[in-house]
Formats: structure tokens, C-alpha cells, sequence
């Protein structure tokens, strides 16, 4: 019961229009509170999601893996996938030595890139570049892997946005939505995009199988290496 008078105040300026998608966070929303505001939008919660309580625990025990803010997570969307996994495949992202001149060694993934150096940055691992054809080349695949065995890096995961995704589409259309995405992952199934895509599914059925691009790298290579191509083809970060 920690959560439901500012969880009442939610639904009420909700009713108002006021509130913004976002304000539950899971692992600091009670089992209790997330039944009674999953219950205001789907009313028939227990027939939709017969294992909605389990599912949740399960939700938020992941969840408390994750540690990095929202704000600091890298944004690619899913039209970005394809050309950032050719990229990745051809090695033109500067990731290993040798590297190139335009590289800072130091900080071989910078933060905030725009123009001529965004460009640079985006075929700095080129051997026209770093004089080496294959060292940037990253082995990138594609998976279903089941939800519950990915596991979020992320620690502002909000249930409103993962059951709200259910409320909309209903059941069904959330299954064929999730099937038409993709999430990226580390070599070691953490994710580095797609988490509210991931609670959706958690929500539904712990063992729906997620389309992955799983990217052959450690997450302490492949999380700065993301941010950094991300704010490098323009996409903003999330607040």
C-alpha cells in the first residue's frame, strides 16, 4: 500500500489528461498497486493475463538488475536496426586498435556527436581509415530468445508504459506488435534497446520468444559504443 495514494493521484489526473506515460516505476510499485491500475485498464485482467501476478514478480526481480539511468540508455529505433547491424558486420565503426587518426583512443566512443565528426565516427573502422579490414568487424545475429531469459541494464522500467502497450492493442495485437520488433542485446542477452517492449511481453507470457539482434560484444563495450551511435545518427535521448 506504499505507492496508492500517489498511485491514486496518478489514476485521478490521468482522468484529467494531465499525467504523462511513465510516473510507475516496477521496482518501486507494490504487486497490489500494479494489479489495482492494471485492473482500471484492462478489466478483464485475470481472463487477459491468467498469470499476471507471477509474471509481475518476475518483472520486477529482473528489473532490479538494472542500473543505468533511462537518460544515459542509447535510442535505436527499430528502422535504425538494419543499417547499424551492416555497419557492425563491415566493421566501419571504429571499435578495436589499430584505430583511426580521428579517433581518440582514450574515448574511442564519444558522447554527442553531430555532423562531419558524426560522419567520421560512423566509418572511422574502415582500412581506408585505421588501415586494418578486419578488426572492426563485429559477428551480429538474429534470435527469439524468451523474455525471461534477457535481462535489463536499465533501472527506470515502467509498468505503465509496458501495460499500457496491452491496454491499447489488447492480447493479441500486443503479440503481433512485439513480433514486428526487434530488441538489441549483448553477447550475454542483456538488453540495450527494447525494455518496455520486454515488460510487455514479461507482463503477458514470461516465455514469449522476442525477436534479438544480439551483437557479439560485452556490455561494457557495446552499451557506450550504442549510446554513441545513436546520438551519432541524430536519434534524441530519453528523458
Amino acid at each position: 500500500m506504499g505507492k496508492l495514494k500517489g498511485f491514486k493521484k496518478y489514476i485521478s489526473e490521468k482522468k484529467k489528461g494531465g499525467a504523462a506515460a511513465g510516473s510507475l516505476e516496477v521496482i518501486t510499485t507494490s504487486l497490489e498497486d500494479a494489479r489495482e491500475y492494471a485492473l482500471s485498464k484492462l478489466p478483464d485482467l485475470d481472463k487477459d493475463i491468467p498469470d499476471f501476478d507471477k509474471n509481475y514478480v518476475l518483472a520486477q526481480k529482473l528489473a532490479y538488475k538494472g542500473s543505468t539511468k533511462r537518460k544515459d540508455m542509447p535510442v535505436i529505433t527499430s528502422k535504425d536496426v538494419d543499417k547499424f547491424q551492416k555497419r557492425l558486420s563491415k566493421g566501419k565503426l571504429d571499435i578495436t586498435k589499430p584505430f583511426s587518426k580521428d579517433t581518440n583512443q582514450s574515448n574511442p566512443f564519444p558522447e554527442g556527436l553531430s555532423g562531419d565528426k558524426a560522419s567520421k565516427f560512423l566509418e572511422a573502422g574502415l582500412k581506408k581509415n585505421d588501415g586494418d579490414k578486419v578488426d572492426d568487424v563485429v559477428s551480429v545475429t538474429r534470435d527469439k530468445i524468451a523474455a525471461k531469459d534477457l535481462t535489463p541494464i536499465q533501472d527506470q522500467i515502467y509498468f505503465d508504459k509496458g501495460l499500457g502497450t496491452i491496454a491499447k492493442n489488447g492480447v493479441d495485437g500486443t503479440i503481433k506488435l512485439l513480433n514486428s520488433k526487434i530488441l538489441i542485446v549483448s553477447s550475454d542477452n542483456r538488453i540495450i534497446d527494447g525494455h518496455h517492449r520486454f515488460l510487455s511481453a514479461i507482463l503477458l507470457d514470461r516465455n514469449m520468444k522476442l525477436n534479438v539482434l544480439k551483437i557479439n560484444l560485452p556490455l561494457l563495450k557495446l552499451l557506450p559504443l550504442a549510446v554513441a551511435y545513436g546520438d551519432s545518427i541524430g536519434n534524441k535521448r530519453n528523458k
